[in-house]
């Protein structure tokens, strides 16, 4: 018995690293920026920097924005083990700060396109759109598109440790944004308990009729926010996902280490491909793209109405 179940793991294990290295490699991106110029949406951007390295996708971020109309600053990142910068928009003069933040870079052998390039790319529209109608009286929004999280968080570590943090809102880590028809809100722990960004993150899904949960602490898998809640701040990360994938997901993220996600096809959708080859373009919908904007706009507007409540 014992031998049959050894036996049984050295298959898992083999279909599950075969699975892993079957997907195609994803080839140099064809498109330059012009590409993104003559159609400037989501998903051209998503197409343009995946498969670029970190320093081309932060300057494809840059050129997005301009193109958009968008200000932004720069702020380097600088450590021992990191070189590298954040982008930062700000938008409005309000006292109350609504800090979004997406990662723009990726790991080396992934070109990066769920991760995070969606998220990224859905995020700038919203700015676009922001700059263009404003953000509500009385509240600021900044949008931090940081680098290096996936090397340890560092843009988002240095943005926390360096910045003014007074008078946040609240923080919401875009990840994954490009499969899916639903969304969740996790590792609503500590700070982010009851905290008015998750009660505006889920108003907001349920004024746009878009499926949505939340989940607790996630502790094998993080993203930015992570840097600002040990800082106390209301810090949550935010993944779409499809509607079907709910429980399976719940469950993944609870038990990562369960033998049985070593079959690749079991896991959920948006971990099939995560951190391999196969995160290319070819895996994100356009409409996962436009409701992770819709949903930023959307939650800007009713913490404005909060903001506005509170006085």
């Amino acid at each position: 018995m014992k031998r049959a179940k050894w036996l049984l793991l050295i298959v898992l294990v083999v279909l599950a690293f075969s699975k892993l290295f079957l997907w195609d490699r994803s080839p140099v991106p064809a498109h330059d920026f012009s590409y993104y110029l003559d159609d400037p949406s989501a998903m051209r951007l998503v197409e343009i920097m995946s498969g670029r390295s970190n320093p081309e996708r932060r300057e494809l971020v840059k050129k997005a924005l301009e193109a958009g109309g968008v200000s932004y600053r720069e702020e380097a990142v600088l450590n021992p083990v990191f070189s590298g910068s954040n982008v930062v928009v700000e938008l409005g003069q309000g006292r109350d700060v609504l800090v979004f933040s997406a990662h723009m870079d990726r790991v080396e052998e992934a070109p990066g396109a769920n991760d995070n390039a969606s998220c990224v790319a859905a995020g700038i529209l919203a700015m676009k759109e922001l700059s263009r109608i404003n953000p509500p009286e009385g509240l600021s929004v900044r949008f931090l598109f940081s680098d290096g999280e996936e090397a340890g968080l560092h843009g988002a570590r240095h943005h926390a440790e360096t910045q003014n943090l007074s008078n946040i809102f609240g923080v919401a880590s875009f990840e994954l944004c490009g499969i899916g028809d639903a969304y969740g809100v996790w590792d609503v722990v500590g700070p982010a308990l009851g905290s008015p960004i998750v009660k505006a993150l889920l108003k907001a899904g349920d004024n746009l009729k878009i499926y949505n949960g939340k989940h607790g602490a996630v502790p094998r898998f993080g993203s930015d926010h992570l840097a600002f809640s040990k800082k106390g701040l209301a810090a949550v990360g935010v993944t779409v996902l499809p509607q079907k994938d709910e429980e399976k997901l719940r469950s993944y993220v609870d038990d990562p280490n369960n033998p049985k996600w070593l079959l690749n096809f079991i896991r959920p959708t948006i971990f099939q491909t995560y951190h391999t080859s196969g995160d290319g373009p070819q895996t994100v919908d356009p409409p996962a793209l436009e409701l992770t904007t819709r949903l930023m706009l959307e939650t800007i507007r009713v913490v404005g109405e909060m903001v506005k409540e509170n006085g």
